[in-house]
Formats: C-alpha cells, structure tokens, sequence
C-alpha cells in the first residue's frame, strides 16, 4: 500500500507538512526529532530470514474482531486522561484487510499483524480497547475515511507523501520499507535494466505501481499481493516490483523466488489522523517514542520481520491440507499403476 514521493515532491513536502504537523516529512532512511534510533530499514538482506521462513476489499466491515497481542514489553506510559476519542473507551482504527504481515485474518477469523499490534500498543497507553474497522485502501490514503468519522486513526502499511499530507496528519514514521525487484531463481533478470520487453507485476494502487508506471515499464496490475505472487508463479508476469516487506512475506518459504535487487525509495510508513485532530497525533508520537525507547518496537519488529513465527493466514491450512490430498491421491494412483505394470 505504499507510495513513494519523488524528490522534488520530497523537498516540497517539508514545508507543507511542517505547516501542518509541526515537524517535517521524514527523510529517506531516518526517524525525525522525538527517536532514539533510526526506524529499522527492511532491506533485502534483513528479510532473507522473512523470505526463508514466513507462513505461509473495498467492503466496509466495522466491528471486525481482533486478537490480543502477545507482546511481553509492557507500555508505562498512560495517556488515557489526555485522549479523546469518537467512542469514549474503544480506539477505532481504519485498515484495509488483508494485507499481511501488516494486516490479515488468522485462522480463528481475528485480525492480526505488526500493524495490529501497534495499534494494541496506542489503545493500552490511551486506556481504550481496540476496534478495527476494515476500509479499503483509497478511502484510507485519500482521507475520506478519517473525514467520513469512520475511524480515530488510519493504520495502513500507508507511506507518508505530500500528496497524504495535504488531506490528513502524519505521525511520526514509524517503519522504512523500501521497494523490491522479486524474480524466478532460474530467471535472466538481474535488475531494472533487464526489464525492457518483460512483463512486471504490482499491486494496484501502491508505491510499486506508481515506481513501475513512472519507469515506463510493461506493468500488469493486481488487487492484492497474494495475486501478484501468483501471477509471477504462473508466468503471467516476468517479475515483480513491490515492498520488500509484502513481497518477503507473500513469497514465504517458496525456493523458486528470489530478491534481485532492491530500490532505494526512502519510503516511511505513518499513523495518520483528520487533519483537526492535532492533539490524538501528538498522543501517536509519544506512544511511538515510548515504545521505541521500552523495546516494544523491537519485539513486534522481530516477531512479525524476522522470526517466520506469525498466526497463519486464514484458510491456509486447508490449502495446504487439499495440496496435500491431492499428492497422496496422485501418489496412491501412481502406486496402482506400478502395480498393474507389475501384473
């Protein structure tokens, strides 16, 4: 779901979200004023492990369940006195479901990932439970949810850009995550210049689409990244440019997929909320400061980008399991037919 600001967009955008803010749009690779430490910079090297060993709408759906997150690292801070809410009590956050490891449905039906979990993060320091209220990605970057009340604040695996700026506030970064180029082990492509005459897959409406349409490529466009995985599987695209973080995640422990080359866009992903609700993104950032400087955006860093120990996607079992059976059954007939040549 992330769009990337060119640099001449870069440059301009500090001025109008400084005005808007009070602090700047981030630069590539850094947290601004308020961290302890850079943001942790997903690159393709870092998501080997991601790569190696992960599992594994437009409707809106307000209400959605969620799971408890199970993160150890306590929050201390308590700014339960100083937030106000739509719903006195319950934190409502926009997220456009599925879009793993940031959001998507376990087994069990409830909504989970690293965004999910941050957002866990803000509700116990805001002394409120937790309401995901699905939305698809257009309402969320356009700001129309946030303006329509759907929510408090829009958690999205969405990139800070001026364009964003203008129609909602940006807390500060939270995550870098640059774009990608994943490709078939056996293939001849060794990076963007190999892609003159191919196809390239991305998802629509994300930074990877805007990257391969500015270059000028042949792009075939996707709903969500899971398809766009698949079309590359099937052959229906060359290669395919996206988040390292979603195509890490989405490629799972697949050996015929490989990164080759990573683009450095610089891209930095926000919490964001309506543009005259100053004070809830104030309470963002300090709750971000906090949990950088508790450990407890290590821990769901780790969990969710480097330890492969995540909740399985919904229904991901009985694919596997109808796999499976079809092994066994094309095996059993195999073994039939050894049987008979016997005979």
């Amino acid at each position: 779901m992330h769009r990337t600001p060119s640099a001449h967009q870069q440059a301009s955008a500090e001025a109008s979200s400084e005005a808007m803010t009070g602090s700047p749009v981030a630069s590539a690779g850094s947290r601004t004023a308020g961290y302890s430490r850079p943001a942790r910079l997903l690159g393709v090297s870092a998501l080997a492990a991601l790569t190696l060993a992960a599992c594994g709408g437009d409707d809106d759906d307000s209400g959605s369940s969620n799971a408890e997150a199970d993160v150890e690292t306590e929050l201390s801070l308590d700014l339960s006195d100083d937030v106000e809410l739509q719903n006195p009590g319950t934190l409502q956050i926009c997220s456009d479901v599925p879009y793993p490891p940031f959001e998507y449905n376990d087994d069990d039906g409830n909504i989970v990932g690293f965004d999910i979990d941050l957002a866990e993060g803000f509700a116990e320091v805001f002394g409120a439970d937790l309401e995901v209220v699905q939305q698809g990605f257009e309402g969320i970057q356009s700001g129309v949810a946030l303006d329509a009340n759907s929510c408090d604040l829009a958690i999205s695996g969405m990139t800070i850009t001026e364009e964003r700026a203008g129609n909602m506030l940006f807390s500060e970064p939270y995550l870098d995550d640059n774009l990608a180029l994943l490709v078939a082990v056996d293939s001849d492509l060794e990076s963007q210049d190999d892609l003159d005459g191919v196809t390239v897959g991305v998802q629509a409406d994300t930074t990877g689409a805007d990257f391969a349409e500015e270059q000028g490529y042949d792009i075939r466009e996707y709903p969500d990244s899971g398809l766009l995985i698949q079309g590359l599987e099937s052959g229906q695209v060359d290669a395919a440019i996206g988040n390292i973080s979603i195509l890490g995640y989405q490629a799972g422990e697949n050996p015929d997929f490989e990164f080759a080359e990573e683009i450095d866009t610089g891209e930095q992903l926000g919490v964001a909320a309506r543009t005259d609700n100053q004070q809830l993104i104030d309470a963002v950032d300090e709750t971000l400061a906090e949990m950088e400087s508790s450990g407890y955006m290590d821990e769901i860093e780790e969990k969710w980008f480097e330890s492969g120990d995540t909740p399985e996607e919904a229904g991901e079992d009985a694919e596997d399991s109808e796999d499976a059976d079809t092994e066994d059954s094309e095996d059993a007939e195999s073994s039939e037919d050894t049987d008979d040549e016997d005979a």
